[in-house]
């Protein structure tokens, strides 16, 4: 695979000075394009010990309006990355839409260096690219240009370089993996060539760089990073020519979608309820044992994750009080949803959940989540049919990544009639205290009931799992709906400690 990168070519300073000016200003107007259209590009920056990868680092910030740059170095984990999912530190600096992130190594590095020094097996290894190459793809598809870099030398000059490294006592700052690795040329060219095969695709494809001549290093860099742009920007022509074409046909023909016989919700029984007598002495012994086992769970490292969807007054805020009410003030928050934000349109949808993901042995609830994209952001006509059709997709590999990772995820729909949110609704317009919960919107989505129950029935199609299924309550009944919620709260932190004990 590296044959063609490591022939030694060179540009001498002459031929350098010749050809960088005209580059330069390629990449710079390529850039600007990306800004003007709102274009986010993620440059991943790979390579081996002593290939340049600083020095590309910082020519791309030189060579590019750097106000629009932002570098990202990827050591060794920091002590509150290494208490959520892996893939959340680079979430959090993914770069928003006109802006270029570069990452120094990203999420490659520390799996080739484990391979390298034989810490996971090819099976585990190929585990988790085939997880980088499904995170790349859903970027892609969302809109983002993606340049992999791998900087290439051949063993000899490798060699020279690290000796060099290792000779500048201001440059003795190598991990324990990297002096393995550094010392281990093949182990780790073999590793590269596994997972540059595994992750190659035409979305996200990998430019193998001859870095041994500075000059021929620099000129390629900027030659792969311009073609990324202009693939980038190329496929956003397709996606909007293709989306205006799609919103064409859908207005000619207005095509219906079809009603199913019967829904996943209209075989809820509804008409279960809790006996108010027993209420207040269940109540309080579930909450009592959450609080203990809520307690267990966090010295034990296991984080949770609820979040609660359903209808308009089903009675969600009620319900996650009563889980609030059993935790510790300190290891739990309450993340309300509504509207995105800009800062938060402007990054890749999932990237304002990735925010709250909560570390080892935290709680965080979700008050509506990131179904939003599949239920009001479908029916609502606000995101396009191929984004929200797409979703299902990168939420089942999302929520695979929290529940792989020691945190309990539990998804719950409260479910009501219609005649019971009505009089609900009335209820709050005609209550002093309560008519702040209901707005016009409130009113206009009851319309809108049944587009609300076919989304809602192809959600718990596509994305109950085994590791993440929902749990549909009943809520015409409050005080019923209550404590099933902490029923199976109760439950989940049984089975983690249970699990967690076998472990």
């Amino acid at each position: 695979m590296f044959e063609s990168a490591a022939l030694g070519r060179k540009y001498s300073d002459k031929e350098f000075e010749q050809k960088a000016p005209a580059l330069r200003l390629r990449l710079f107007n390529a850039q600007r394009q990306c800004l003007k259209r709102r274009i986010p590009i993620l440059i991943i920056v790979a390579g081996l010990e002593g290939s340049g990868r600083g020095a590309i680092v910082n020519m791309l910030s030189e060579w590019m309006d750097s106000k629009h740059v932002r570098n990202h170095i990827f050591w060794l984990p920091t002590d509150e990355e290494r208490t959520r999912p892996r893939p959340w530190r680079f979430w959090r600096c993914l770069p928003p839409a006109g802006e270029i992130g570069v990452f120094y190594d990203g999420w490659y590095s520390e799996d080739l260096r484990r391979l390298c020094c034989k810490k996971i097996n090819d099976a585990e290894f190929s585990k988790c690219m085939h997880q980088w190459c499904a995170l790349e793809s859903g970027l892609a598809d969302a809109g983002m240009g993606i340049v992999k870099l791998w900087l290439h030398l051949d063993k000899k000059t490798h060699a020279a370089n690290v000796n060099k490294r290792l000779n500048n006592k201001a440059l003795l700052h190598f991990s324990p993996y990297d002096k393995k690795t550094a010392a281990d040329y093949e182990g780790m060219v073999n590793a590269a060539s596994r997972a540059i095969t595994l992750t190659d695709r035409d979305n996200a494809p990998w430019s193998i760089i001859d870095a041994a001549d500075p000059n021929f290093r620099v000129l390629s860099v900027a030659n792969a990073v311009i073609a990324g742009m202009e693939r980038a920007i190329a496929a956003r022509d397709a996606r909007e020519a293709r989306l205006q074409q799609l919103a064409t046909l859908e207005t000619d023909s207005a095509p219906a979608e079809k009603e199913t016989l019967i829904s996943t919700l209209d075989a809820i029984d509804l008409s279960v309820s809790q006996q108010p007598e027993h209420y207040k002495k269940e109540l309080k012994n579930l909450q009592e044992s959450i609080r203990t086992l809520s307690y267990r769970t966090y010295q034990r490292g296991i984080s949770c994750t609820l979040l609660f969807e359903g209808w308009d007054a089903a009675g969600k805020g009620g319900a996650i009080r009563r889980i609030t009410s059993a935790v510790d003030a300190r290891i739990t928050r309450v993340i309300p949803i509504s509207a995105p934000s800009d800062e938060e349109l402007a990054h890749p949808y999932l990237w304002r959940f990735w925010r709250h993901i909560p570390r080892s042995g935290f709680v965080t609830i979700y008050d509506r989540s990131w179904y939003g994209r599949v239920l009001v952001e479908r029916v609502e006509k606000l995101t396009p049919r191929e984004d929200w059709s797409r979703a299902y997709a990168e939420i089942n590999q999302f929520e695979n990544q929290l529940t792989s990772r020691n945190n309990v995820l539990l998804k719950f729909w409260l479910h009501i009639s219609p005649e019971e949110q009505l009089r609900r609704f009335k209820e709050r317009e005609n209550t002093p205290w309560k008519q702040y919960k209901i707005t016009d919107e409130d009113w206009r989505n009851r319309e809108k009931w049944s587009d609300y129950a076919r989304a809602a029935d192809e959600m718990f199609l596509r994305t109950s799992t085994v590791n993440a299924p929902w749990h549909i309550i009943p809520a015409e009944n409050k005080k019923y709906a209550r404590l099933a919620v902490l029923r199976a709260y109760e439950a989940a932190l049984r089975a983690a400690l249970k699990k967690k004990g076998k472990e």
